[in-house]
């Protein structure tokens, strides 16, 4: 049972006809000289020669291992170039100090509390937005106790990893959206490229980057595998267009980006099919089109941050 989680060829060898069936006419005359005797050695020679035979194949050999690693060393710069855009979310359940004022609990070591939730996201802007699904910060979006934070970690260019407080700025459940703000300086931030979900086609290649099981910055492969999908929201109300894929989009990923093979994202991973009882992902998932995001984005940025309510 399946249950909707949100979370060139070788070139061909030349054919070598069998020496014994191999008209004589074709190689001789009925008037045997010596001359027409040298041109039958000759021809068997050239028939039989390794060179002519085995070149075609290592050219073709070698253009499949160039087409092989060009392939490679593309989807290595598409990592290395959205990777640092890519963000890892913790909800934190924290505890205040006895005589301490919940309001001034600070982001305190997560050994130090319970974590409630985790997920990816990808940084929206210079200003510090981050986008990611309204499923991962649910538990911020409606708590009534004070007393859970958000840390969010990015991976600088060197590949250390830092941690800021993710404030709630908006959210909308009813596209399984949500907008944070974090204080890091303008030139700390890597805002990924953004590409549009308009005229994607099925079966091109796309990416997921994400944080799976809690393993950070995890690169899948895969295509888009249809669009135009319908699937449900956490209140709900259906999202349609999603965009469904074969990259393996597992528990963490959730939030993170769908990227194409020119580095632009193209949706928010947010859904997948498990099999009951295993948590293990179909390869049947979704994610909202880049376009609604578009959309919704700059809307709960201006409109209604919660931050300021």
């Amino acid at each position: 049972m399946l249950v909707l989680s949100l979370l060139p060829p070788l070139s061909p060898c030349p054919q070598i006809t069998p020496l014994a069936s191999i008209p004589s006419s074709s190689i001789i005359s009925t008037n045997q000289s010596s001359n027409h005797k040298l041109s039958r050695r000759k021809t068997l020679s050239l028939l039989t020669s390794p060179l002519i035979i085995s070149l075609p194949i290592e050219t073709a050999r070698a253009e499949d291992k160039d087409e092989t690693q060009q392939e490679e060393e593309r989807v290595i710069q598409i990592f290395q170039d959205a990777s640092p855009s890519v963000v890892f979310i913790k909800v934190l359940a924290l505890q205040p100090k006895s005589g301490q004022n919940k309001k001034d609990v600070p982001v305190i070591e997560e050994e130090d509390a319970k974590v409630e939730g985790t997920g990816s996201g990808f940084v929206w802007d210079k200003a510090g937005h981050i986008v990611t699904n309204y499923h991962v910060i649910d538990k911020l979006a409606t708590d009534q106790s004070g007393l859970r934070r958000c840390k969010v970690f990015f991976e600088d260019v060197n590949g250390s990893t830092f941690a800021r407080e993710g404030k709630l700025i908006g959210y909308d459940a009813s596209y399984d959206l949500a907008v944070l703000k974090v204080d890091v300086e303008g030139d700390k931030l890597r805002p990924p490229l953004i590409g549009s979900s308009r005229d994607l086609r099925v079966g091109q290649s796309c990416f997921a980057i994400g944080n799976p099981l809690g393993y950070e910055h995890t690169l899948t492969t895969g295509v888009v595998s249809g669009l135009g999908r319908e699937i449900p929201s956490p209140n709900g109300r259906p999202i349609r267009g999603a965009i469904q894929t074969d990259a393996a989009i597992n528990a963490g990923n959730s939030g993170g980006p769908l990227i194409d093979s020119y580095g632009h994202v193209i949706g928010v991973n947010t859904a997948t099919f498990t099999r009951k009882g295993t948590g293990i992902s179909s390869g049947v998932n979704f994610a909202i089109p880049i376009d609604v995001v578009f959309r919704t984005v700059p809307f709960l940025i201006v409109y209604m941050n919660v931050a300021k309510l």
